[in-house]
């Protein structure tokens, strides 16, 4: 397939790591553009690839598919102009800063029969994916609560670039990092039903907020906390997702959800243990290592004509979720 990939920054690095070799060995073949020729100019790389100058450009050259991996806030208009002239998308997180906006292009998708796809990679953890399949089969009863942490270290110079903790380009953590937990956890509980927030900046400088705690109650009923914080030193600390119901609870922990922590369940069979035993995963930072496999997915997608398995419109409920965080820290009040 012919891959565009938009976007060279920060998470492009990650890329490299994660699954660019493996697309190449599979004899696809690469489109990269940013805006900014600096970073194009600064990458080291030793694959091949192709240098297009302009998003026009990879739309002419009728890419199978693009991932977005710009700002957060420009993921609508190219995913627009993308859509619009017959191209499947993958994004990166957010899908898009608003739900109306997320709507419009979940739309424009539809009618065009075309991909869209949203990274929300930690859904792909193994101790993730058997959290879920223990909450889905009733292993822990009754969910009654669950509560993120998320524990993270960004510098200030993080937030000296012109984007990043701005409210046109970004948000703050809840919007940047911790939405990555937001979404893990509504995916496995259920959608919100309403919240209570508040928002600070304890150490770094930034439009919006590097510390958020919130309560957050379910539809399903139960309840939950959410602690997030990039102001933690003087490094990454954690990324968890507690859970505890009626037949007892579970922890996934380390620093992207990929380590099974710890666990008392009294309704486990002897094959959902072997798997709880081989779950956890070790990674070298918060990107975690399911990246590839979002990517491989969206190809099969494309290739079998079916939904990929994080299509844009599961995330509806998380970037409402954001919105309504943030209007609860501007009233001070619950928000349902």
């Amino acid at each position: 397939m012919k891959i565009g990939i938009i976007g060279l920054g920060r998470v492009y690095k990650h890329y490299e790591q994660n699954f660019i070799q493996s697309l190449l060995n599979d004899n696809h073949s690469l489109y990269l553009f940013d805006s900014d020729r600096n970073k194009i100019n600064s990458l080291d790389i030793t694959y091949k690839y192709n240098i297009v100058l302009s998003i026009d450009e990879i739309i002419n050259i009728k890419v199978d598919f693009a991932i977005i991996a710009t700002p957060s806030g420009s993921h609508y208009e190219i995913t627009k102009k993308l859509l619009t002239n017959g191209i499947n998308v993958l994004t990166e997180k957010p899908a898009t800063m608003k739900e109306n906006e997320l709507n419009e292009l979940i739309n424009i998708a539809k009618k065009s029969s075309l991909k869209y796809g949203v990274i929300f990679q930690n859904r792909l953890n193994p101790a993730i994916k058997i959290v879920k399949r223990l909450v889905d089969n009733n292993q822990l009863g009754d969910v009654k609560i669950c509560s993120i942490k998320l524990h993270w270290c960004r510098f200030q110079n993080y937030y000296n670039d012109e984007w990043h903790g701005t409210w046109k380009m970004d948000g703050g953590v809840i919007n940047q990092q911790a939405i990555h937990h937001l979404d893990a956890m509504q995916w496995i509980n259920g959608p919100l039903s309403s919240v209570i927030a508040s928002a600070s900046n304890q150490i770094n400088q930034l439009e919006a907020e590097d510390t958020m705690m919130a309560l957050v109650k379910f539809r399903s009923g139960s309840v939950g906390t959410i602690e997030a914080s990039t102001a933690i030193r003087p490094i990454d600390k954690e990324a968890s997702i507690f859970i505890s119901g009626t037949f007892g609870f579970i922890k996934v922990g380390g620093i992207a959800l990929n380590k099974i922590e710890d666990f008392n369940l009294s309704k486990l069979d002897q094959s959902t243990e072997v798997l709880l035993s081989k779950a956890s995963l070790n990674v070298d930072s918060g990107y975690g290592t399911s990246h590839k496999e979002v990517i491989y997915d969206f190809i099969e997608a494309i290739q079998l004509d079916r939904e990929p398995v994080i299509p844009a419109s599961s995330s509806i409920e998380t970037v409402r979720s954001v919105h309504s965080l943030y209007k609860s820290v501007e009233t001070n009040s619950w928000i349902n």
